[in-house]
Order: C-alpha cells, then structure tokens, then sequence
C-alpha cells in the first residue's frame, strides 16, 4: 500500500509538470491547435490534466507488475530442482530439497520456493504424486489469483481514463449550448468552437492514452501466464515426474 501512496503521489507531480510545460508553450494569441487538444489552454485543459494522471499510475502499476513477474521468473535461473535427466528422487531427496527451500527464502521468496516447499511437505504425508500434482494447481491458482486481485488498481485505471474523457465532452457540449443563443455574433460563435473543441479534445487524448494503457496491461496478462505455465511445467518435469515409486 505505501508503495502505491508513493506511485500516486509521484504520478500527481508527473501531471502537474506536464500540464505546466504544455501551459507555457501554449501562446495566448493563436495557440497551436495541437497545444490546445493536448490541454494547453486553462481551466479547458483541466481534464486533459486529470487524463494524464491517471495514465501516469496506470503506467507506474503496469510497471510495479511487470517488475515483480520478472522477479519471479528469476526463481527459474536458481536451479531450485534437479534438471539431469534420469534424476529419480527419494524421500530423503524430496526431505532436503525442503530444507533448501526454507534456507532460501531467508534472504529471498519466489512463489516457486513456497511452492516446492508445499509440494515437498505433501509428498511427505501422502507418498502420492498425483495428490501433489492437485495441490500444485490449485497453489498456482492461488497466486494467480493474488496477481489479478494486485491489478485492480490497473484495470480501474484503464476504466476511468476514457470515461475521464467522456465527462470532458458532455461538459464541452453543455457549455457550447450555454452560447449557444450568442452564436450569432463572431465573438459568440468562437465561444461556442472553443466549447466543442474542448470536447472532442478530451475524448481523443483519452482514447489515445486509453489504447496505451490497455496494450501495456495485455503485455503483463500475457507475462502472467507465461510465468504461470512454466511454473506448472517445472514442477512437473523436475519434481513430480522424478519421485521414485517404491
């Protein structure tokens, strides 16, 4: 959670500082319609502003994830197992390789270590492999779900950017018909563009952030899975396919 505080805070001041660059080279006599889609022009960019916080700790989540999927991947280049192949395991194989397991993890703790661990400890009690090939998938399902529940944040965030930008637009479309009886005169009809221009400017910087924000999340979905699969793989090819049957 302070971790999160943390990606919140710094994504505030990341909207803030862009929103100020965008402000101070947005000329005030005819600004460039790019500047101004970008939020460029107050209080009409304030939206854009909120658009970009939130995709700025969507981004920081994506990254927290991705960070961490690779920390567990790492477990693999550990050679917690044994790999050679013909390798059968005795209980008293099985025994220590529990014991490495619990010395591991005082200085570091993938899932992969917990779970050997629990493996280790029900091959003890039952002697049966295929009781452990259950608790190994019903674990793995256990950290995948942890995984999925730590990317709410995330995918709230993919939510709320483009209805972010949807408010934008309502709020454009209203203000453009509050001139909408002034739109006979030059100076009226500009107001009611600048209103119209803010709508349809909040919508597209928020799609655009949107589809990055979503793309980067299908990158982790994919990482997730990947890391999952192989773990299953690893324990069945190097654990539980290699007790010895007595």
């Amino acid at each position: 959670m302070n971790n999160r505080i943390v990606r919140l805070l710094i994504s505030f001041i990341a909207a803030v500082a862009v929103m100020a660059v965008l402000v101070v080279m947005t000329p005030e006599q005819d600004p460039p319609r790019i500047l101004v889609m970008l939020g460029g022009v107050l209080p009409g960019g304030i939206i854009q502003g909120f658009t970009y916080f939130l995709f700025f700790f969507g981004m920081s989540e994506v990254f927290s994830t991705s960070r961490r999927l690779s920390y567990e991947s790492d477990a693999f280049s550990a050679k917690l197992l044994p790999e050679e192949e013909n390798w059968l395991l005795s209980a008293e194989d099985v025994n220590q390789i529990k014991l490495n397991m619990q010395q591991l993890e005082r200085s570091q703790k993938f899932y992969l270590t917990d779970l050997i661990k629990k493996a280790c400890t029900k091959y003890r009690l039952g002697k049966s492999s295929s009781e452990v090939l259950g608790l190994v998938e019903a674990q793995i399902g256990i950290y995948k779900a942890k995984v999925d529940s730590e990317q709410s944040f995330m995918r709230y965030t993919a939510w709320a950017i483009p209805s972010v930008g949807f408010i934008g637009t309502v709020l454009g479309i209203a203000g453009a018909l509050g001139y909408a009886d002034q739109a006979g005169s030059t100076e009226g009809l500009k107001l009611v563009t600048d209103m119209l221009g803010v709508a349809f400017d909040t919508t597209l910087v928020a799609l655009f952030l949107s589809i990055i924000l979503v793309f980067s999340m299908h990158f982790i979905e994919k990482k997730e899975e990947d890391l999952f699969s192989d773990m299953s793989n690893y324990m069945n090819e190097n654990l539980i396919n290699r007790f010895y049957k007595e």
